[in-house]
């Protein structure tokens, strides 16, 4: 029978083997786990974006809904919603409109006039349309990446 020793310079060796690949399999598996996480964060900031704009337009029509008129209608060939109020016996009209990549907004009466500049930035999005189809507003919304949703609006009135 031979006697088989076990030398330490076996040891020695498995052990400096392991330890040389245990941290680039770590630093694999952190890099495969950052590119995981920028994707997630990604997807939830285009979905956010889109949902966050197209939420506020369909609130905006809702808001006080029984008490507004609201219209489809272009400034300087920018499709734009319009909500008409009477506040304290004066009409305001609020107008929703995409310019130079934001979605804005502005509040005026009717006897002044305003420029697509002067409105307030909401939100960056990429390109905003509507249409009107019966008694329902369909709105077009796409973030800065390309990425369109749509949203069907019935007003309560």
């Amino acid at each position: 029978m031979i006697k088989q020793k076990n030398h330490v310079v076996d040891l020695l060796f498995s052990l400096a083997l392991f330890c040389d690949f245990l941290p680039h399999s770590a630093l694999i598996i952190v890099i495969m786990g950052a590119d995981v996480y920028q994707k997630s964060v990604n997807d939830m900031n285009r979905n956010s974006t889109i949902r966050t704009s197209l939420s506020y337009l369909s609130e905006k029509i809702h808001q006080n809904d029984a008490e507004m008129e609201s219209g489809l209608t272009s400034l300087n060939d920018l499709p734009s919603l319009v909500l008409t109020q009477n506040l304290n016996g004066e009409t305001y009209e609020t107008w929703i409109y995409a310019y130079d990549g934001m979605l804005c907004e502005i509040m005026t009466d009717l006897e002044n006039g305003f420029t697509p500049e002067e409105g307030q930035p909401i939100l960056e999005i990429g390109s905003f349309s509507l249409e009107q189809n019966g008694s329902r507003i369909i709105l077009t919304v796409s973030d800065t990446q390309g990425n369109t949703s749509s949203l069907s609006v019935s007003p309560r009135s």
